[in-house]
């Protein structure tokens, strides 16, 4: 049994909160921090399409891979969330990615007190 000590509380989301790039590459990940729910999932989109990219014949460029974060407000889980109420938002699918992630998992925080939400 672990014990929660004082320090290990925070305001924010912090890179402790998340779990690492190695276990986002095998599954998604759910989270909370007070009203603010949270889903971060690798997630393959078609890449950008613009005459550049498009191969020979016209054929679609291949997938890229992202990390999919998904927020939404309490208190129902993910799957009970009606769609129109989940925020989407892409991030590159790397170390650098979940760090972005985090920081807007923070504005979501933030705005989902501000406004009571």
């Amino acid at each position: 049994m672990s014990v929660i000590k004082p320090e290990m509380i925070t305001k924010e989301i912090t890179r402790h909160d998340v779990l690492p790039l190695s276990f986002l590459k095998k599954t998604s990940y759910t989270g909370s921090k007070r009203k603010l729910r949270y889903k971060m999932a690798k997630t393959e989109i078609e890449a950008e399409t613009d005459k550049n990219t498009l191969g020979e014949g016209g054929e679609q460029p291949e997938k890229k891979t992202v990390l999919r974060c998904y927020v939404w407000n309490g208190p129902f889980a993910f799957d009970n969330t009606p769609e129109e109420e989940i925020r989407i938002s892409d991030f590159a699918f790397n170390d650098a990615g979940i760090d972005a992630a985090i920081d807007y998992l923070n504005e979501e925080l933030l705005r989902s007190e501000s406004t009571g939400a």
